[in-house]
């Protein structure tokens, strides 16, 4: 076992287990009786309690019982089970929205919102932080030492924005700290646009669409609300727990909230995933593919620290849009998915349905039939054995050498700008699109913002870096220099940190230098427009095929040193180059100046890999559409397998000997996996066949 730190300090095992609501069945002690018996025959051993337990707790201000959440804990310890508890920060009580209506946030339109759903709290409001303070610490007094606690969750899924006379004049202090001046702020924003020069912070609202440095800016500041909102709240909870790890529930790829910051402040990494895999899905590896890049993205954030998928469901949410049922082996592939994409534990929203609420037939571990003798139930079981098996893998780590920048302030300010194509989710569509291509080739990824440190990997992928940070170019020209390869493409280094345009040519701040190219025009082009590519005798010695095609997003190049690999073969910039090469010291750098379709980026990095001697974890790619990925740690190599098609297939495996980790069988030289079959493969200290 590495030096890594468990999710649970002393706790040595997989994480499996869901959110538990005994709050909603206070009423029916029989039901809890059974949930306790349920999670004895289900393999469960870890449960996130109390998320929206607020009005349970303190039913009217300042009357408090936690002796219901007393039961629970000590039944939880009987079992050997671990509590990931929270606070309750997320929904508050009627009764405080009715008393304290200044709580509530402020919308758009000036409006102060109702009671009801969730997150409509100001972050800012000294009534609200009273409340949550005072809830919090008397939660960690009185567990901080419970043998049943495991970690602290931290309210749940955050986000929101509000508009109160408290969060504007949070947002102009915000803007003094970081311009200082007036004159800094409009020289930045480039106010003489419409006349918009400001003489004084308070002038300024939030809600202003027509300076993209200030919409920019607002981003900015609300996740700065959500992180100090959380630093906060662990203040209270370490006063008396300061060993108990801290973390809070992800979103994937979220707009709202940055998370490569957000994570700073917390212990532990955990996200929610709900991709809505079903076996008759067109797009499912697709989906496949971007679980996998999310999964990659939060591995990343905190490398030092383990992660774990903290929500998912067995079945099928109620909110998606077909609600499909998910089957047993793409339930068993999603886990072992993240477990492989180096997750140290794999939970569900939600343990037991609720018989009321909005979330009512939401899927769950224990339906509404109440008894273990369900498809869903047996399937969370069958996981729960089989993670008994991998225990071996805790500390264990996945090696990347190969990188995906994607950065959520490249995304806003991409996003917030008029005049590209960022319509269809864009920026996440593409870099997801380019992330696949290594992905389809069983090469592991790390997804790191732009302005991480590079000097560990050997290939990097900057897909539309439309923002450029401060010291980001430095740092690419630096790591192509000493032998890096790096691959960019069309709307990269338009803008500075605020939103503003780079001088001089694009791609700016001296990357057009380092790519060798000029992007004179960038052509949006129509749906379903068709850009003919042909491949020049470079790109032949490249492994790409003659021609290719592209659509969406085309550039108009001027090479400046680099070497064309492809050419646009018709139309209005026929002969201009595609995609170019150009070598910078030990190094090179690729562009890509158009969008192109999904054979020429596949067949791009394979040339790539094959080149560079990158490191798949098969040695070679796997079948289309089966995942694979690679964990080492403790003497043991890990090889986890996901199919995500309906046809059986062989796999052709590295040198034995390999040894199927829930069987104990030897594997041979190939492996069959059956239709959405799964399987993970160990070799090294322990790894040997059984008898």
């Amino acid at each position: 076992m590495s030096e890594r730190p468990l999710l649970i300090p002393g706790y040595a095992r997989i994480l499996h287990g869901g959110d538990y609501n005994p709050d909603q069945w206070l009423g029916e002690p029989s039901v809890i009786d059974e949930d306790f018996r349920l999670m004895a025959l289900s393999g469960c051993n870890a449960f996130s309690v109390g998320i929206f337990a607020w009005s349970s707790y303190e039913r009217a201000e300042g009357e408090l019982d936690f002796g219901w959440l007393d039961a629970i804990m000590g039944r939880m310890a009987a079992a050997g089970h671990r509590v990931i508890l929270a606070t309750p920060s997320g929904a508050k009580p009627a009764w405080m929205s009715r008393r304290y209506p200044e709580i509530r946030r402020v919308n758009r339109d000036g409006l102060r919102e109702p009671h009801g759903g969730r997150h409509n709290h100001c972050f800012q409001s000294p009534v609200y932080r009273e409340k949550v303070r005072a809830i919090d610490r008397r939660l960690a007094e009185r567990y901080a030492r419970h043998p049943a606690l495991g970690m602290w969750h931290v309210s749940n899924e955050l986000s929101g924005e509000c508009y109160c006379e408290l969060c504007l004049g949070a947002w102009h202090r915000w803007l003094a700290a970081r311009y200082g001046t007036v004159d800094a702020l409009n020289a930045a924003w480039w106010t003489a646009f419409w006349s918009h020069q400001f003489t004084a912070f308070e002038e300024i609202d939030p809600r202003d669409g027509s300076i993209d440095g200030l919409r920019l800016d607002h981003r900015r500041f609300c996740t700065d609300q959500v992180i100090e909102f959380v630093r906060w709240e662990i203040e209270a909870l370490r006063e008396f727990s300061p060993d108990v790890p801290c973390t809070t529930n992800l979103m994937g790829t979220f707009p709202g909230v940055d998370y490569s910051r957000l994570v700073e402040v917390l212990d532990r990494v955990a996200d929610d995933q709900y991709p809505g895999y079903a076996e008759d899905d067109p797009e499912l590896v697709s989906r496949a593919v971007e679980v996998s890049f999310k999964d990659d993205l939060f591995r990343a954030l905190k490398p030092d620290r383990p992660w774990m998928l903290m929500e998912s469901c067995p079945d099928a949410p109620q909110w998606l849009r077909p609600v499909r049922l998910k089957r047993a082996e793409l339930h068993r592939a999603e886990m072992l998915q993240a477990l492989g994409h180096g997750a140290e534990g794999t939970c569900f929203f939600q343990w037991r349905k609720g018989r009321g609420g909005c979330e009512k037939l939401h899927g769950a571990v224990v339906d509404h039939v109440g008894h273990e003798h369900t498809r869903v139930f047996r399937s969370v079981a069958a996981l729960g054995r089989d993670y008994a098996a991998l225990g071996p893998l805790l500390g264990s780590v996945v090696e990347a050498d190969v990188a995906v920048l994607y950065d959520w302030e490249v995304r806003w300010a991409f996003e917030g700008t008029s005049g590209v194509r960022n319509v269809e989710d864009a920026y996440r569509r593409y870099a997801t699109e380019q992330y696949r291509a290594l992905w389809e080739e069983g090469v592991s990824v790390d997804v790191l913002g732009s302005d991480r440190e590079l000097s560990g990997y050997r290939l990097v992928v900057a897909p539309q870096l439309f923002l450029l940070k401060p010291g980001v170019a430095a740092r690419l020209r630096e790591f192509v220099a000493r032998g890096g390869v790096l691959v960019g493409s069309f709307y990269l280094g338009l803008v500075d940190a605020t939103n503003a345009c780079l001088g001089g040519g694009w791609p700016g701040d001296g990357l057009g230098e380092l790519f060798g190219v000029w992007n004179e025009e960038t052509d949006w082009m129509a749906d379903g427009a068709v850009q003919r590519l042909v491949t020049t005798p470079a790109g032949a010695g490249h492994g790409l095929q003659p021609a290719y095609v592209a659509g969406r997003v085309r550039a108009v190049l001027h090479g400046r040193g680099a070497e064309p690999l492809a050419s646009y073969a018709d139309g209005p910039f026929a002969g201009a180059p595609a995609l170019t090469r150009h070598n910078v010291g030990a190094g090179a750098a690729y562009y890509q100046a158009a969008w192109h379709e999904p054979a020429l980026t596949r067949d791009l990095y394979r040339s790539l890999i094959d080149r560079h001697g990158l490191r798949r974890a098969l040695g070679v790619p796997p079948p289309a559409g089966v995942a694979v990925q690679r964990r080492v740690g403790g003497g043991r190599e890990w090889l986890f397998l996901e199919s995500f098609v309906p046809e059986a297939q062989e796999v052709s495996l590295p040198a034995a000997p390999w040894v199927d980790a829930f069987s104990g069988e030897a594997a041979g030289a190939t492996l069959r996996l059956g239709p959405f079959g799964s399987t993970v493969l160990v070799r090294g200290e322990g790894g040997r066949a059984r008898g």
